[in-house]
């Protein structure tokens, strides 16, 4: 083990030692006029030139800098001038916006992310842990918590985005340059080195429908120019807040969790689990603010969850004969209970968010060769949500299926909450604290400090680079809502929580049964990198060029489980604690071979504290026949160290399951066989083997004349080792089989079985959990095209008309499994568990049109994602939307058709938006602007599948749920 104290050594040294560099370095030029330096090389992706009027750029993706971005590798380029043309920004509004993001990303309104708040991309749908994220060409440290609570990725919101010069998108693997992660490909957010006096941007904005309301301040004040003074400095600060959205506030189906207006037959309520108006189940945590009884024997006495529900026995109102105003009450032969659409009144589509910051940094030119900056920057980010009120009927962690009201409290008297208790039998109860609200607020603080210095040295064109960072993000959870246990049970024991009349509750009651409760989580990261780069000898297309390297990095992500001893019911328990040194060493070779030819050769080789090594190379070519044709390609080998929680955490996720038409029968197709969740839960594994990837691309960029350009590139990515939980819905169906006898399942797979049906003694419990470990053993393939049509035409009278088309096709997104079986996502909203159930569309594209005019500029910019099955190969099986008539439903926008046919719900519809956005320039000192975002007020297409929106797909349809939205600001500079 190394102690604190030595950690904090090495995280402070990643930040400071390019700054011994530079104390070395500024006395030999002490007396030195500043001038313009030569030059000089940058961290891979840093673009550090000392001098401004230099065309050289270092591109992401490779150690040299070099006079254009024609790699071997394809680049994307997003300027600070683009996105203001577009009305972006943010950082993670303008990354989501890549047509090489495909599924798997965390967008802002995910509800049950495990990752709150935060956002994520997924180049090439192979999740965010397969795509690199840097600043500055150099990585930040991990968000606390992991997607789904496996993914490790970094959160884009940490990027301050009013001092962003460009980002660099490389859609390739890039393993040999930067190592674990950058299988998809890598993101790359370049700062802006150098600002001169005071600028700034204030904005505001609201949707048409009054909500979601923000607003947003910038303020840059800057000092000094390289080129004269030889120094720059400049303090940034930003703040932001967007207002929530309620679901209540948006139409159907986004503002409801029931369906019953899209008659299926039979009725059909929807994701609520109350199909065919039947009453609560004993396996159903969906449960009513107005509480509902059954009769029931408890088992053991003193025991409230050994209770079982009497055969036959009828549901009841618990004190009341109805449900009283916002609730629906229900009448049959079963008895009667109470449905509330909880969606429609507590539910907020996208929360109350607060971000603020601020960065400082300085650039210094030290001697005329030689370049250093120092950068610290802090931002907070607060994520606050209202829920769902708490129910007491859980799985997780605690099941409490069998909770029942005594007969008796604990000093004999009879309870007088029990309205069976007279005949000496509990009541089973189904309710959800109302009188509680439920709460969850995540304040996320981020601190970095980033140092670094680039030069030249000797005759021999020998440059440098060394850089380092540090970064450490403190997460806080703040819960209001949350049952807890004991407090429950005492409560009910004693009988003096009042689940007749909860108004009458005390303060204090509730706060035994519910207290606030808080957790926290931070991670790490502390990197210092060095590059050395020489030309060796001249080739007749110019020199070739050696760079070499090496990097230190340490990883610590501390996320202890946010329900210690399992105290409070519904909190997910995950966790996730370790931490990891990584060295490394790389290698590029440039080689001109002639003119029209340029070859590129480069490696990496990774040694990890927790048991592994891996090399990763990578080649590649750039063949330019005639200067409006070039032609280029490249093959590489990457990998994906797995992650701390794959290693050493442990998570509980949920998906909607419902067992076979077989075990259905046979329990008379009651409530204990509705859809309910199912706990998959995974547990890390310290002898996983890292992810392994192979990649390859080839592709052309074809520039006729200088106002037009076209490129087109051909990716394949194969991933094998892929790690992945064994635990899966299917093992529910294997082991109820037939409904009488437990199947058999594999080694390594368990299942935790919930109560069994008191209506139907001498069926199988149906399974609670199914338990795992991780494990190595599945592959994945991918391929697709990606394209590129740019063009500026002067149209005359001074009108300039600017056009930017970016379209990525998928042609194949296959998972094999360890079994050998083959699963095709493409075009489907698989892989359900991997992308997070937000699919795998075939096609996505941006379109820009900007005309300027003078002082104005309009830009009109089309957004748009194919549709896709409303099914997964792995989410109830290839084309099982036909299976049931409730998935067999064609829903139109207002709701309003009705249509029952095989199949027609399978698909789920595109999407196709419009942001318009005008800029005025008064002056050289002000411009305003008008962004109008989904211009045409295009609605979410409805997806009843995914979990991770009410009834839409928030990968995808986000500003359809937003609906049309209105900003309008000014940017000022003096």
């Amino acid at each position: 083990m190394v102690s604190f104290r030595t950690t904090s050594r090495l995280r402070l040294l990643a930040a400071a030692a390019p700054l011994g560099l530079l104390a070395l370095a500024t006395p030999a030029q002490a007396q030195d006029t500043p001038a313009s330096p030569a030059p000089a090389p940058a961290a891979a992706g840093n673009d550090q030139t000392a001098d401004n009027s230099t065309p050289d750029i270092v591109v992401t993706g490779t150690l040299f800098r070099r006079t254009d971005s024609e790699t071997p590798s394809p680049v994307s380029v997003l300027t600070a001038a683009t996105l203001e043309q577009r009305g972006l920004t943010t950082i993670a509004d303008a990354i989501s916006t890549i047509s090489a993001g495909n599924g798997g990303s965390v967008p802002q309104g995910f509800q049950n992310a495990f990752a709150s708040g935060a956002q994520g991309v997924s180049l090439r749908g192979l999740t965010v842990n397969s795509t690199l994220i840097l600043f500055d060409g150099l990585r930040p440290a991990y968000y606390p918590l992991a997607d789904d609570g496996q993914r490790s990725f970094a959160d884009l919101n940490t990027i301050p985005s009013a001092i962003v010069e460009r980002i660099e998108v490389l859609r390739d693997g890039a393993s040999s340059t930067y190592g674990a992660d950058a299988v998809g490909g890598v993101v790359n957010v370049i700062m802006k080195k150098e600002i001169t006096g005071l600028q700034g941007r204030v904005e505001a904005g609201t949707s048409q429908r009054g909500d979601g309301g923000g607003q947003r301040v910038q303020l840059t004040a800057g000092y000094g120019k390289l080129s004269e003074q030889g120094f720059n400095i400049y303090i940034s600060g930003e703040y932001q807040h967007s207002a929530p959205i309620w679901a209540r506030d948006r139409g159907f189906p986004l503002n409801t969790n029931n369906l019953s207006r899209i008659d299926a037959g039979g009725g059909f309520t929807g994701a609520n689990g109350d199909v065919n108006f039947l009453p609560p189940s004993i396996t159903s945590a969906s449960s009513a603010t107005v509480a509902v009884v059954r009769p029931a024997n408890q088992v053991t006495p003193g025991n409230i969850l050994s209770g079982v529900a009497i055969s036959g026995g009828l549901y009841q109102i618990l004190g009341r004969t109805d449900c009283g105003q916002g609730l629906t009450t229900r009448t049959t032969s079963l008895g009667q209970w109470c449905e509330e659409d909880q969606v429609n009144k507590y539910v907020q589509l996208m929360p109350d968010q607060t971000r603020f910051g601020g960065t400082a940094r300085l650039t210094v030119n030290v001697g005329s060769n030689a370049q250093a900056y120092l950068a610290g920057t802090f931002s907070e980010s607060i994520i606050y949500q209202q829920r769902t009120p708490s129910s007491l009927r859980s799985n997780n962690p605690v099941l409490t299926y069998g909770l029942v009201l005594p007969a008796r409290l604990s000093n004999g008297a009879l309870n007088p909450q029990d309205p069976y208790a007279a005949a000496g039998q509990a009541a089973m109860i189904f309710y959800s604290f109302g009188d509680i609200p439920a709460t969850l607020k995540n304040t996320s603080q981020t601190y970095r400090i980033a140092s670094g210095i680039d030069g030249k040295f000797g005759d021999g064109g020998w440059t440098y680079s060394l850089n380092g960072t540090y970064m450490r993000t403190n997460l806080t959870q703040d819960r209001t809502g949350s049952i807890n246990f004991a407090g429950l049970t005492k409560a009910i024991n004693e009988g003096t929580y009042n689940f007749i009349n909860p108004s009458a509750n005390s303060q204090a009651i509730r706060d035994q049964i519910s207290p606030n409760q808080q957790s926290k989580a931070h991670s790490e990261l502390a990197e210092v990198q060095a590059i050395v780069t020489h030309d060796l000898f001249q080739l007749p297309g110019g020199p070739l060029s050696l760079g070499v390297g090496g990097e230190f990095r340490y990883e610590n992500i501390y996320d202890p489980t946010p329900n210690p001893g399992n105290q409070f019911l519904t909190i997910n328990a995950f966790q996730a604690i370790g931490h990891r040194y990584i060295s490394s060493a790389f290698y590029e070779i440039q080689a001109p071979v002639v003119k029209e030819l340029e070859l590129n050769a480069s490696g990496r080789y990774d040694h990890y504290s927790i048991g592994f090594d891996h090399f990763s190379p990578k080649f590649g070519f750039k063949f330019k026949p005639i200067s409006q044709l070039a032609i280029r390609g490249t093959f590489s080998k990457g990998f994906r160290a797995p992650s701390v929680p794959e290693i050493s955490g442990s998570v509980v996720g949920f998906v909607t399951y419902q067992p076979n038409k077989t075990v259905q029968d046979l329990h008379g197709n009651n409530a204990y066989v509705l859809p309910s969740a199912l706990g998959l839960n995974s547990a890390g594994n310290p002898d996983l083997k890292p992810e392994t990837s192979r990649s390859f691309t080839v592709g052309a960029v074809f520039e006729p004349t200088r106002w037009l350009s076209f490129t087109v590139d051909y990716y394949n990515i194969k991933k094998k080792n892929v790690i992945y939980s064994p635990a899966d819905s299917s093992f529910a169906d294997d082991y109820l089989a037939d409904g009488i006898h437990a199947g058999t399942l594999p080694a390594g797979i368990t299942v935790t079985l919930s109560p069994p049906d008191p209506d139907h003694p001498g069926t199988l419990a149906t399974p609670l959990f199914v338990n795992a470990t991780y494990q190595n053993g599945q592959s994945l393939k991918t391929s697709g095209i990606d394209a590129q049509l740019q063009a500026r035409i002067n149209l005359g009278g001074g009108i300039k008309w600017t056009t930017n088309l970016e379209g990525t096709e998928i042609l194949e997104y296959k998972q094999v499994n360890a079994d050998g079986e083959v699963l095709n996502y493409l075009g489907t909203l698989g892989s359900y568990n991997i992308t997070s159930a937000s699919g795998t569309p075939r096609w996505r594209a941006t379109w820009q049109n900007t005309v300027e005019a003078g002082p104005v500029a309009l830009s009109l910019t089309g957004y748009y994602t194919s549709g896709y099955k409303g099914w997964a190969a792995d989410y109830k099986g290839v084309g099982s939307c036909t299976l049931t008539p409730e998935n067999a439903v064609k829903y139109n926008a207002e709701g309003t058709t009705r249509t029952i046919g095989s199949g027609l719900q399978c698909t789920v519809k595109h999407v196709l938006t419009f942001d318009l956005n005008a800029n005025v320039k008064i002056n050289d000192q002000f411009t305003f602007y008008m962004n109008v975002a989904n211009l045409f007020d295009v609605k979410a297409p409805f997806d009843p599948n995914t979990y991770g929106g009410n009834n839409y797909n928030p990968a995808w349809g986000s500003s359809g749920m937003i609906g049309r939205y209105f900003k309008a600001g000014a940017t000022f500079k003096f």
